[in-house]
């Protein structure tokens, strides 16, 4: 009986990531596992859906709601961030990765992609 009530908790956060992974390309990656509450796995699915869409405020506001859950999750600041590079809003990219970094200081592979964030958005910032 207690292993069918921990897969009956578990299933559903189980299903969202796997929903996520197989949708194609999308914001999410390895990241997703990081994320601890199936409220905040939720949120970033559907912000994922209207990314896809293009409908970047919706999306913004949805990751904002799952920061509000989880504020000290490193990976949905930096989806927020990569958002927001995505929407030519370069300072608000880079200052959000820098968070995301402040918030994962072992975890070398968010480190890494919110460096190269920060690179992409001083460099599109000198173009435009």
């Amino acid at each position: 009986m207690p292993i069918y009530y921990s897969l009956r908790r578990i299933f559903p956060v189980l299903f969202v990531l796997f929903v996520t992974a197989c949708a194609g390309p999308q914001m999410t990656g390895e990241d997703t596992s990081a994320l601890t509450g199936r409220a905040a796995a939720s949120l970033l699915a559907r912000a994922d859906t209207h990314v896809q869409a293009g409908q970047w405020e919706q999306a913004a506001a949805l990751l904002e709601r799952a920061l509000r859950i989880e504020p000290r999750n490193a990976w949905l600041w930096h989806h927020l961030a990569t958002l927001r590079l995505r929407q030519g809003r370069y300072a608000q990219a880079v200052s959000l990765a820098n968070k995301s970094n402040s918030l994962a200081p072992g975890d070398t592979v968010l480190q890494e992609k919110n460096r190269r964030l920060v690179e992409e958005a001083r460099q599109a910032a000198v173009r435009s």
